[in-house]
């Protein structure tokens, strides 16, 4: 199998690269040791039945799948893994020692064993998009049932070679259920050969625990239009546009990777006089006109108190990002042309004219003002959205049904 051959003739590289993102992601020993299929951490003192086991890739798929987790950690003993530092920490900040965590083991064969035979799940569930061929096999053959929640396929993967497409299609075999987040996903899942018996279409995971939002308490006092989880090419192209409004409000700026606040500020380096950043305590004052956000965690206090949102990550090819998030406190949204890791929650509030989706980022110069100057529109638009989310309610109740649990 060409697969299993390359994960063994790619090895050296893969631990060079384990190595390297453990000292570049600040993950440490703990990430190194347990990506290679060492060192697991199993809390003393845990409960004698078999965990559990969630898999989330990294920040998105725990966040995603909180409330599920919150549901059922009464009763429940769980196990987390996730792929990346930054996962790490969001489980750590959700669920302290509720939980127990630890980094998934790459797809070599004796880790996948070791982590089987130290934990003894009876259930694995996999958020979102990690199909790992020995994973899923060893798993199976243990006799563990394979969820896959909230499930998707990118078109980048339909468009694999044939071997690799071949794979996943033999890898999917082993899957118990694929609960896919939308019909279009469904399609692609069975496009790619998953069994359609085991699909079932139970709409997007991240719609669950979005309805009742806390009062969040404003952590900037001027008004201000928040670009939400923006990357490369997008900041110094919104700044740009932001300067000629000359607008008296103020442009939060958050990065969807903090750590390129650097990179961000060289780009800005025209305008650095105007510019205040929360990582470097420099505070907000009359003369600044963009605030670069630096911080994890802050985003929904954010949407709840802007003015207006603009959705970063869809303005260059990185699929957008979650806008289910700011229509949940009712934000009126901008979104940029590409939206295609979120499709159909894009069409659905497309559809209830909650949201504007632009044809290029230089349309914003028109669309910013003409919402700015209209509160009504933009109450408009939010309360649209929020409808969109009440609509939606019943998701987290679907998916413990489906993976055989009561309804909360």
């Amino acid at each position: 199998m060409i697969y299993q051959s390359l994960i063994r003739i790619l090895s050296p590289l893969i631990i060079l690269i384990i190595a390297i993102e453990a000292i570049k992601r600040k993950g440490g020993k703990r990430f190194f040791c347990q990506r290679l299929g060492l060192k697991f951490s199993k809390k003393t003192g845990q409960n004698a039945s078999s965990p559990i086991w969630i898999h989330c890739a990294s920040i998105g798929e725990v966040k995603a799948a909180e409330p599920l987790i919150r549901n059922l950690l009464i009763s429940e003993n769980i196990l987390i893994t996730t792929s990346t530092p930054t996962g790490a920490t969001l489980v750590q900040e959700l669920f302290s020692n509720s939980v127990n965590h630890n980094y998934l083991p790459f797809d070599w064969p004796y880790a996948i064993q070791k982590f089987l035979k130290t934990f003894t799940p009876k259930a694995l569930w996999v958020v979102e998009t990690e199909i790992w061929p020995n994973l899923y096999r060893l798993t199976q053959k243990k006799g563990i049932p394979i969820s896959l929640l909230n499930a998707r396929l990118s078109q980048k993967t339909l468009n694999s070679p044939a071997w690799l497409k071949a794979t996943y299609q033999k890898t999917l075999q082993s899957v118990d259920q694929i609960l896919a987040r939308s019909q279009l996903e469904a399609d692609r899942f069975e496009t790619l050969g998953a069994p359609v018996e085991k699909i079932k279409v139970l709409d997007n995971l991240k719609y669950a625990g979005l309805i009742d939002q806390p009062n969040y308490p404003p952590i900037i006092e001027r008004e201000y239009v928040l670009a939400a989880s923006t990357h490369h090419n997008e900041e110094q192209q919104l700044v740009s546009i932001w300067l000629k409004l000359n607008r008296p409000e103020l442009l939060v700026i958050v990065p969807r990777h903090p750590k390129r606040r650097d990179q961000i500020l060289k780009t800005l380096s025209s305008n650095r006089h105007s510019i205040a950043v929360f990582s470097l305590n420099e505070p907000v004052i009359d003369q600044t006109k963009i605030y670069i956000d630096d911080q994890i965690g802050a985003l929904m206090p954010l949407y709840a108190h802007a003015k207006l949102i603009i959705m970063g990550g869809a303005f260059v090819p990185k699929g957008g990002h979650n806008v289910l998030e700011p229509a949940a406190v009712k934000a009126a949204i901008i979104t940029g042309p590409d939206m295609s890791d979120f499709e159909a929650e894009t069409q659905l509030l497309l559809n209830k004219q909650a949201m504007i989706q632009l044809n290029s980022i230089n349309e914003l110069k028109h669309t910013i003002p003409t919402l700015l100057n209209s509160e009504s529109k933009r109450q408009t638009m939010g309360l649209a959205a929020y409808q969109v989310i009440k609509s939606q309610s019943h998701i987290l109740n679907d998916y413990l049904k489906a993976l055989g649990f009561n309804e909360s």
